[in-house]
Parts: C-alpha cells; structure tokens; sequence
C-alpha cells in the first residue's frame, strides 16, 4: 500500500477519534458543554490528528514488513497514542489557550489506540490470509530461482511466483526443477514448476490465470523473452522488472539483480544538479546549526569526560568517502585511548567502549563532531555510513559491487541506517548493501527529509548504536 495512502487512512481515523471522544465525553454527566471536536476547538483537534498520523509515520508503522509483526504494532501504536494525548494537551493549554478536561485527553488517546491498531490488524489478516497474486518468471537460472524463492518467502507481499518459463539458454530439468527445494532460502517450501517454454508465453499465462510476468535480466534479455513481453503487453498482462518489485516490496537492492540497466539509471539519477545542490544547501543549512548546538554542549561535556576518562576529547579516523577517497572522520572519543586506533568491526556492548562512550553513543552525541565533516563537503547529512579503508578493502573483496556504494558521499545517518544499522561481519554488510544501494539508486531530496525524519524515532528507540 502506498506510503501517502496510509499516512491518509491514520489521518482521517485520527479524525474520528478526536471527534468520537468529543462525542463520548458531551454524554457524560457535567460534561454537555465540551468542546472537543472538529467543530469546537479546532486546534487542538488539528494538533492530535496531524500528531497520530505523523506519529504512526515516523515509528515506521506505514511500512510493510511490520503488518505481520502484531506485537510491534500494538506497541508503535502505544507510543503514537501516548503521543497524541501529550501533543493535545501542549497545544490546547500552552500554544492555543483551549482548555479541555483529563477524561477526554484519556478518550483521545484510547480511541487513537483503537483505531490505528485496528485497520492495521484486519489489513495484515489479509495480507496473510488473502488471495495472493500470481506472478511467472521468464527464465529458469540461478538468479531466477533466488528471486522468486525470495519473494515467496516473504510474507507481507501479495505476490508469489507460480512457476517459470524456461527461455531456452542452459539446460533446464523441468521434472526435476518442480521437484527442488529452495534449500537456502526457506529450507522446505517446494520451488516453483516450470511452466513450459517462453514461447508459450501467452497461453501459460491464460492456462494458469497469471497477470503478472517478472524478467530478471541481470544476465541480458533475450529475443524471445523480448518478444514474450510485447505478447503479453499486448494482451493486458502487466511485465515488471526483478528489481523493481523487489525494490517496492523490499525497499533494497540484491547485488544478483544489480545490472547495467541498474548503473545507467543511477548515473542518470545522479547527473542532476538542482537536486544535488539542494541537497548540498540542506548539509550547509542543517551542519551550522548542529555545530552551533555541539558548542554550547561542549562547556559541559569536554571537563565530564576529563573527569570520567581522561585523555583526548576528539579522536579523527580514516575513512573511504565518495570516489573511494579517503578522509578523517572526527567525532568524541567513546573508546579507551590504548585501543580507540584498533580497526575493526563494531558490536553491541563493544568492549572498547567506555561508560560515557556508551551513554553519547546511544544518544548519538558523539557523531555532533561529524558536522565538521559535513560542511566541508566530505560527508553529507543522508548517505551509507563511512567504513575503514582496511575493512572496506575486505568488503569489496567478498562482497561484489560494494563500491557502488561510493558513488555518493557518506552521511551521518541513511537508509540502510534506519532499517538494518550498523554491520558487524561480511554477511551484515551484504544486507546492508542491498539499502544503500536502493538509496543511490533513487537519491532525491524528498528521500532525504524521509530519512532525517524517521532517524528521529531510530535514535529515541536506540536502533543501531553501537
């Protein structure tokens, strides 16, 4: 479901909560003369409206994944109520003088609770329980195979691959083909039949009731696949891209779809000079003033450390920026001085760490110093975090095109930030890829204010410190 669209069904039943609990409280005794509603006071409607849906965004309730997970949204769901009472009460009592009772503030936030839970449930119910859209393959490789044993095991998507069309390059077993597991991938689940060749195309798409055709690609497009998809264009079937569903239902990049279509459409994303000068006006912008609160914190944090750990304030690193250059990161000391040069990974409860370094490190104070970076231009606001240049040396080793990750500049917070943190060995890192590559893939300044919006509530829930 698009991401506006669920912004605008949390608005509107936020709008029925606060115009409910106006209605509940006016039935009570000594209560006839609330004002509570869409009609009386306004503002501080507008205000518990505009804070639940915007809440419910920026813990992360619109995305996908988490309509399965009830436990998570029951408690995201908590925290935006919660919320939503506090946003009502501030503004009706301290910004716009709209005095209204404790009982309806509680109805508020009950009813909030309620409702946003509520869709989100029955929705996820029948995204697990629904009917689930067939989609064919065009191909029978490897990378075919992982896609769909991919797409099939997961379980917030409407998709699922019926079967594949074998397209005439390599031998393919289409008895044993049916028969396989997807070993690796969910360790039981039977792969999907091959359906028979590609030109029958069209008449396995009737026979089987599919509307819906993927094409991986990575490996180049055949005639005949070429040819198959203008057929099945022609008669109403809808043809996507491997990596574009995967992109929408995913939100990541596999390195196995990564492919020159992929790199040409980056290179065209990133030849845009209004957008990367707006970009570069909100690194500008957004690094002064971060500098400027770093200064007024430093009068209190400089002699705390000298008083808890002493040794060096600062400590600067390398690490690969864009174009592989390498630069030194500055940021507060939050390791022992003996080891803080040690090059290696990053892990929770890291043992280097000191007792100040782990409270700066989970409020994020110790990365204020990065702003220096930003301003002169080596690191940005949003992009994949800098590594060391000895682990990104291992990494692009072992993990292919790693280095397209530097096709940007590093930032401070990204999206694989905000969905997979920080990466503590190779297999991490290869996950870690697919977000960042998704973001250099669709680099924009509305992605941009996403990201910054919703590392808000990672860095209040303590997601990825490390």
């Amino acid at each position: 479901m698009p991401t506006i669209l669920v912004f605008l069904i949390d608005l509107v039943l936020a709008a029925f909560a606060v115009e409910g609990a106006g209605m509940i409280e006016r039935q009570l005794p000594g209560h006839a003369e609330a004002t509570l509603g869409l009609s009386g006071t306004t503002v501080a409607a507008s205000a518990a409206m505009m804070s639940a849906s915007l809440g419910a965004y920026l813990t992360g309730l619109h995305a996908p994944s988490l309509l399965l997970q009830s436990k998570q949204i029951v408690a995201r769901v908590a925290l935006v109520s919660l919320m939503t009472g506090l946003a009502t009460l501030v503004v009706a009592y301290f910004v716009w003088y709209q005095p209204i009772g404790r009982t309806v503030l509680l109805f508020v936030s009950v009813l909030t609770f309620v409702l946003l839970t509520s869709w989100r449930l029955i929705y996820g119910r029948f995204i697990a329980k629904g009917p689930r859209l067939g989609v064919l393959v065009l191909g029978t490789g490897a990378v075919e195979r992982r896609f769909a044993a991919r797409l099939n095991n997961l379980a917030h998507t409407r998709y699922v691959v019926r079967g594949f069309l074998h397209d005439g390059r390599g031998a393919a077993d289409t008895e044993s083909a049916a028969q396989s597991t997807t070993a690796g991938e969910s360790g039981v689940a039977l792969a999907p039949p091959v359906l028979g060749e590609i030109g029958e195309a069209s008449e396995v798409c009737t026979r089987e009731g599919l509307s819906h055709v993927v094409v991986v690609g990575v490996s180049g497009i055949s005639d005949a696949q070429v040819r198959a998809m203008s057929q099945l264009q022609a008669q109403g079937v809808r043809v996507h891209t491997a990596g574009a569903v995967w992109m929408n239902v995913a939100l990541q990049v596999p390195i196995d779809l990564v492919d020159a279509r992929w790199v040409l459409n980056t290179f065209e994303q990133l030849d845009r000079p209004v957008s990367l000068a707006a970009k570069r006006l909100i690194d500008i912008t957004v690094s002064v003033v971060g500098l400027v609160l770093f200064g007024l914190m430093l009068p209190l944090l400089w002699p705390l450390q000298k008083l808890l750990d002493p040794g060096p304030f600062f400590y600067s690193q390398g690490r690969v920026g864009a174009a592989g250059r390498v630069f030194r990161v500055h940021k507060i000391r939050t390791m022992r001085v003996a080891e803080r040069e040690v090059q290696r990974w990053a892990a929770a409860d890291d043992d280097r760490t000191t007792g100040l370094g782990r409270l700066l490190r989970r409020t994020r104070l110790d990365e204020f110093p990065q702003f220096w970076n930003v301003l002169r231009g080596e690191m940005s606001l949003v992009g994949p975090r800098p590594e060391q240049p000895e682990i990104v040396e291992q990494l692009e080793r072992e993990i292919p095109y790693f280095g397209y990750r530097h096709l940007v500049k590093p930032g401070i917070t990204g999206w694989a930030q905000i969905h997979q943190g920080y990466a503590a060995s190779v297999d991490e890192s290869a996950i870690k890829l697919a977000y960042d590559l998704y973001y250099v893939g669709r680099l924009n300044t509305l992605m941009d204010l996403d990201i910054m919006l919703r590392t808000a509530f990672v860095m209040v829930a303590r997601i990825g410190s490390r």
